[in-house]
């Protein structure tokens, strides 16, 4: 068996929930800068009655996007998935990441419609397979975040993960200009703020739900 197919296997047996042995955890790549609240939530609910640890191994997962001052449009979103072991020790590796942007070039946080996110946890609200905000909102695949305050206290509000596509999910026609329902290329990574991925990222992210514990938090650093 190839490395690669290995690696697949190991992530497969990870998401059914079963514990893995060491010699299997090494196969998988750990994941040590991941955000520090995650891990101790994932510790946390390891410990039941008067802290003894849970027999079974309990399982997550979350989106992480890791901001780029240098270009907001070339910021990276990340799927992590956890593992707390029986033995109470915490294994985290990356699923998959990809390309993301937020904003529109700005690194101003409190700038509504305008800014990157502000740093902090987000929660997930809802997920969309075919959402129809119209011509001047989000469409297709898509998550909706909690809204958030900056450091000044604005609040950041509807606020999405999303691409641009129509709501069943199809490329609309070329218009000569900007449209909500077609990717044009790397400047559809631009936004009012939300987080934009291109359309065969966003397919893919949306696959993984079929085969790991659906995400309900978002890291933002």
């Amino acid at each position: 068996m190839h490395h690669a197919k290995r690696f697949r296997y190991a992530v497969t047996m990870a998401a059914a929930g079963l514990i893995l042995s060491g010699s299997a955890l090494d196969a998988v790549a750990a994941e040590p800068s991941a955000p520090l609240a995650a891990k101790t939530a994932a510790a946390t609910a390891a410990h039941s009655g008067g802290g003894q640890v849970s027999a079974a191994a309990k399982t997550s997962t979350y989106l992480w996007f890791k901001k780029n001052s240098k270009n907001p449009s070339k910021s990276r979103l990340s799927l992590v998935y956890v593992q707390q072991g029986g033995d109470g020790r915490t294994h985290s590796f990356t699923v998959d990441s990809w390309r993301a942007g937020s904003g529109n070039g700005s690194t101003n946080t409190c700038a509504r419609n305008k800014g990157w996110l502000p740093n902090g946890t987000y929660g997930i609200k809802a997920f969309y397979s075919a959402h129809n905000g119209g011509s001047h909102g989000v469409n297709g695949i898509s998550w909706l975040l909690s809204n958030h305050k900056c450091h000044s206290g604005t609040n950041r509000t509807e606020l999405f993960i999303h691409s641009e596509m129509r709501p069943n999910g199809t490329q609309g026609p070329r218009t000569g200009g900007d449209s909500p329902y077609r990717w044009d290329g790397d400047s559809d990574y631009k936004s009012n703020g939300c987080i934009k991925l291109k359309p065969s990222d966003i397919r893919e992210l949306k696959g993984y739900r079929s085969n790991y514990p659906k995400p309900t938090k978002l890291y933002v650093s």
